[in-house]
């Protein structure tokens, strides 16, 4: 006697057998042209009825328009465990394609600002590429310094920032976001409303909300599924804002991505 399976255990069977854990197999690169991104980040001084972004530079970040970021300095003199260590910057060039390089911190008793090799559009992500902890903050700045467009904070050897921009020839498909709230001392927030904006740059248009959620008075913690992925273009900026409402609030969120080749 022959029993046939119904075409959904079919399905079911079939993508056990050649797709399997997806999410696993993109981390293993076995995706190809996928790539899984996370981004998270964390502002710990928001103030009450205001709306800063969700990064360790806090208020609002400061999108340039051209690929001004081309310097690497400390906060104060650069040596100790600091001396020549290794900073790994991931961003986008003037074309707005992905470009991951490295910088030395200047070794003598100074805060001599160290050139990028790639000048950079964006600044996403940084990281310490050495057995240190970092004793003072590092910033990726403009020549002459000024604003401020990255920065890891001493003790945190990497950048913490829910914000990230979609690399030229590639589309990004967002599979959630979330936030959660921690207190400030003796401060309770009667909800705080955390905000996902894009800005599609390749079309010169500037931040629209795309998703809203909040976290309730004394909640911690909020998060919103994406059924199906929400597709995102090129040269796209995303971010995440919070909005305490009449307290202090320190904020941790981030949002997850497939980056994937056009």
């Amino acid at each position: 006697m022959t029993f046939r399976h119904s075409k959904q255990e079919h399905w079911r069977r079939w993508v056990e057998e050649n797709v399997g854990d997806y999410a696993l197999n993109v981390s293993k690169g076995l995706v190809e042209g996928t790539t899984g991104i996370n981004k998270f980040g964390a502002n710990l001084d928001i103030t009450k009825n205001t709306s800063e972004d969700v990064w360790d530079g806090g208020g609002t970040y400061p999108f340039p328009t051209t690929a001004l970021m081309t310097k690497l300095v400390q906060a104060t003199n650069q040596v100790g465990t600091d001396a020549n260590a290794t900073i790994e910057i991931q961003g986008l060039d003037a074309n707005w394609d992905l470009v991951i390089q490295t910088a030395d911190l200047d070794g003598s008793n100074t805060t001599t600002e160290v050139s990028l090799t790639t000048p950079l559009i964006r600044c996403f992500r940084m990281k310490v590429l050495e057995d240190i902890v970092l004793a003072a903050d590092v910033s990726v700045v403009a020549t002459g310094g000024g604003t401020t467009y990255a920065t890891i904070h001493a003790g945190n050897n990497q950048t913490l920032m829910a914000i990230y921009t979609v690399p030229a020839g590639k589309t990004a498909y967002l599979t959630n976001y979330y936030a959660s709230q921690t207190d400030a001392t003796n401060k309770t927030p009667t909800s705080t409303g955390i905000t996902l904006w894009m800005a599609d740059r390749a079309n010169g248009y500037e931040f629209q909300v795309k998703h809203a959620i909040g976290i309730p008075q004394a909640g911690n913690m909020a998060q919103h599924q994406f059924v199906p992925y929400g597709a995102i273009p090129e040269k796209t900026d995303i971010k995440i804002t919070a909005s305490p409402a009449d307290e202090d609030a320190n904020i941790a969120a981030g949002f997850d991505l497939y980056v994937v080749d056009d």
